[in-house]
């Protein structure tokens, strides 16, 4: 086994903290632009290996899962309990738990959820009126309902607020994990922790009664809870589930881990359809075509290859999250053939790896033409928004049609004009932004 590190920043440790905290996805690519495909780097609590590398993708994601682990901070209040697919290792267990869900997803159920995302892009797109709107606030709501909808069966008149103290918790919980005395905060009942837990009751009592109708029904719903509960109660899977708590925490897991997502594309869309009026008329006349004056529906989606092709290049420019959740390698290892230290945090930069010069051309440009030529411009593994497979986002498909669903639905009736030239500042609330993001509605 070599012993040499990954080349690194020899500043000292609460100055690379400082630099990391001023700007995170900023941090990764001076990392990247000063140091490499790999670097290694020490904050004053933990030490970190950075990739920026698709050709180590697959050696991190799968080849080495045994010796590098998913880690996920633990704190006072823990709204998932059960080790649930977004937390479980891979394995025999892990492969029975995916099938289950993967099962899920039949075509005749996508169609049913894509219809979910259609339905709730109608809605969106109905309830606007010319002038000005926080759109953040919009697409937030637009997608718990379509998210709800969807994985649970209901829940659309809790509207977001009975999510959004979570999935900042979750995110603060991620912050206070790279901090100086984590151990011991991580016990405290602390006020962000306190909130998501009144928060989510709400949602627990509708989460609940879902389950207990689907066990009371005798036709297949469409939601994802009902496929857990009656797959697994007609023997159709080799997976069960211990109580009503693991289902729910199923369920909890892709709502809290695909909210963010479409919230976070859909909400940069109107920037660059403004700067790229060509690209807005494009995706204006397909919907035109496809869809005409009627309402959007769920078979429309598949009939959008250039709306999709803006959806791509959404989530290539602001995928759903700038790193993937870290790895802790449990002992010592090799990867991209370094040494990585055991208890070494290992972070995949997808935010870095979606714009290398040396993958995309024009990469800062917002080019959607890119994703029809028919080849993957950038090399294997260079553009995984939603991670790869064993271990891709179980909502991956469900995100992309919400992101699609809207960007057809608005373009059919509106144009979207941002109030600012610049892109929203980044921060803690739905989508990772820090506040309301203005924009105009204008009738297209």
């Amino acid at each position: 086994m070599t012993n040499q590190l990954p080349p690194g920043p020899s500043e000292g440790k609460l100055k690379t903290m400082r630099r990391m905290m001023d700007d995170y996805i900023g941090f990764f690519h001076w990392l990247h632009d000063n140091y490499g495909d790999m670097v290694y780097f020490e904050a004053p609590t933990s030490r970190h290996c950075a990739v920026f590398n698709a050709d180590v993708v697959e050696e991190l994601l799968v080849e080495k899962t045994d010796v590098l682990k998913v880690l996920h901070p633990r704190t006072s209040f823990e709204v998932m309990q059960a080790p649930c697919l977004a937390r479980m290792p891979a394995g025999e267990e892990q492969g029975r738990l995916k099938d289950l869900l993967r099962s899920a997803f039949t075509p005749e159920r996508t169609g049913a959820l894509k219809q979910v995302a259609a339905d709730e892009a109608n809605r969106l797109a109905g309830g606007l009126e010319e002038g000005t709107v926080d759109f953040r606030e919009r697409l937030e709501r637009f997608t718990f309902n379509a998210l709800t909808m969807s994985i649970i069966g209901g829940g659309r008149e809790l509207g977001p607020e009975a999510a959004l103290p979570t999935l900042k918790a979750v995110k603060l919980n991620f912050i206070l994990f790279a901090m100086p005395g984590y151990s011991l905060l991580r016990k405290l009942p602390l006020p962000h922790d306190m909130k998501a837990r009144k928060a989510i009751r709400a949602l627990d009592e509708v989460t609940y009664a879902s389950i207990a109708a689907a066990r009371s029904s005798d036709t297949n719903g469409t939601s994802l809870i009902s496929h857990l509960v009656q797959a697994t109660e007609r023997g159709d899977s080799d997976w069960s589930f211990g109580d009503d708590s693991e289902i729910r925490d199923e369920a909890y897991g892709m709502i809290f881990g695909a909210l963010d997502g479409p919230v976070h594309a859909l909400t940069h869309a109107p920037f660059h359809l403004n700067w790229n009026p060509e690209v807005r008329e494009r995706l204006e006349a397909e919907v035109t075509q496809v869809v005409g004056d009627r309402p959007l529906a769920g078979d429309d989606l598949d009939r959008l290859p250039y709306t999709h092709a803006v959806c791509k290049e959404l989530l290539r420019l602001h995928p759903p999250a700038p790193l993937l959740v870290p790895r802790e390698a449990v002992e010592d290892t090799t990867l991209g053939g370094y040494f990585i230290p055991k208890g070494t945090l290992v972070d995949l930069a997808i935010h870095v790896m979606h714009r290398r010069s040396d993958y995309w051309e024009d990469h800062e440009a917002f080019r959607p033409d890119r994703w029809l030529t028919g080849s993957q411009e950038c090399p294997r593994n260079g553009f995984i928004p939603f991670s790869i497979k064993p271990k891709e986002c179980g909502g991956g498909d469900l995100a992309t049609a919400i992101i699609v669903s809207a960007l057809a639905a608005l373009a059919q009736r509106w144009r979207m004009e941002p109030e600012s030239d610049e892109f929203p500042p980044s921060g803690l609330d739905a989508g990772a932004f820090s506040g309301a993001v203005p924009a105009t509605a204008r009738i297209a």
